[in-house]
């Protein structure tokens, strides 16, 4: 029982590691296509970054 519980936590540990990984890229990518984007052409703001729940990076902040 110890060694599936040792198997879990592990296989739990690694689908965290990649959802944060999908997270981050998601976020960078919202990010570069806000800063492509001139600010007559943003109509709602941030759009689909705003409804994924993504925020804007700050200046000089490291968002992974």
């Amino acid at each position: 029982m110890l060694s599936r519980t040792a198997d879990h936590l592990f296989w739990m540990s690694r689908y965290i590691e990649r959802a944060e990984g999908l997270a981050c890229r998601a976020s960078a990518q919202a990010h570069m296509s806000e800063a492509n984007v001139t600010p007559e052409l943003k109509p709602g703001g941030f759009g689909a970054a705003k409804a994924g729940g993504l925020r804007p990076a700050v200046q000089g902040e490291t968002t992974c």
